[in-house]
């Protein structure tokens, strides 16, 4: 069901080619949606990969190189994207090796930390502990680069305008372990989540390319002070608005009741969480807390942990993609 985010691909991203993103490290010296486009079954080539689309997603690592061609079905100078996803617990190691993209012509290359869609970014600017403006670094000329990069999460992203047939570049892609993830972009598995603050005054997400339904296994979110949690529960209000599990407090609207640490649930048809329309925000302490599925009828789903650094948080989430069944009886569905 990934019928509504391609929406964000037309026209994307040649506003954020100008930026710039802080290298990871110098190289040692060395030689029916407008989205389906994006979202088909990733690639996985040999080591060596040639990029032959002007959209493409893959998790595939190793070299890969693009040339620009008369057989290409874009013309030159076309803004196109590599875009780069892997598992929840990996970041993504991007070696820039060569570049032979002619500056004068407007060409240029970029690797950006997270994907940009239509102006919009994932990770929000919001829940990125780098600015926006540090998050992109841009090349252009003919010369060897031999420079790394990392992402600060499992999807990154080499946005390229070439404007001349015969220039190109090559970089090499892998796959390292992430020793905390924060920020998560899922394209289309079912699993379950698990998303922390660790101890940091920091947001951290769960977001999907497609409908999800959700499910709550477990959480401790805000709520050090018992009794302050003791008072919110025996107000008339939030009796109705909370429920008892077998080992704790779930209370739902926290986010409405001004509390500083809440787990949001929502959905937008961008990547930006700014503009996410928020289900529910739910916050206190359980295990296997009593609480139905939930189905978010958006093109783009998150879950969204916000801390404000005072409390240790965490959450597990269950996510799988929504069925037909699903979508018909969901209660929360974004504009069209």
């Amino acid at each position: 069901m990934n019928w509504m985010l391609l929406v964000a691909v037309i026209g994307f991203g040649s506003s954020c080619l100008a930026a710039s993103l802080l290298p990871h490290e110098q190289a040692k010296n060395a030689p029916s949606s407008p989205v389906d486009s994006i979202l088909q079954p990733r690639q996985r080539r040999d080591s060596y990969n040639v990029i032959d689309d002007c959209m493409t997603v893959t998790s595939k690592d190793g070299h890969f190189y693009y040339k620009a061609s008369p057989k290409d079905e874009v013309e030159p100078g076309t803004t196109c994207g590599l875009y780069l996803i892997t598992d929840p617990e990996r970041q993504i190691e991007i070696e820039l090796l060569h570049v032979d993209v002619s500056c004068e012509d407007g060409g240029l290359i970029s690797v950006v930390d997270g994907w940009e869609l239509n102006g919009e970014f994932f990770p929000s600017p919001e829940d990125h502990q780098l600015p926006l403006d540090q998050r992109v670094q841009s090349e252009c000329g003919s010369h060897q680069v031999m420079r790394r990069y990392l992402s600060s999460q499992n999807a990154a992203l080499v946005q390229y305008r070439v404007p001349r047939l015969g220039q190109g570049f090559s970089l090499r892609v892998n796959y390292v372990k992430n020793p905390q993830p924060c920020n998560i972009l899922v394209e289309g598995t079912s699993y379950v989540y698990t998303l922390s603050n660790h101890g940091r005054r920091l947001n951290c997400s769960v977001t999907t390319l497609f409908p999800a339904s959700i499910s709550l296994v477990s959480l401790d979110v805000g709520f050090t002070n018992q009794r302050r949690l003791s008072r919110l529960l025996s107000s008339r209000r939030d009796h109705l608005i909370a429920h008892r599990s077998t080992a704790g407090e779930v209370v739902h609207n926290c986010e409405e009741k001004d509390m500083s640490d809440y787990l949001q649930i929502g959905g937008s048809s961008g990547l930006d969480t700014a503009n996410m329309l928020v289900s529910d925000s739910i916050c206190g302490a359980a295990r296997e807390p009593k609480a139905s599925e939930e189905t978010i009828a958006c093109g783009i789903t998150t879950v969204r942990l916000v801390s404000s650094g005072r409390h240790r948080n965490w959450a597990q989430v269950s996510i799988r993609p929504a069925e037909d069944e699903d979508l018909s009886l969901a209660n929360f569905m974004c504009p069209a």
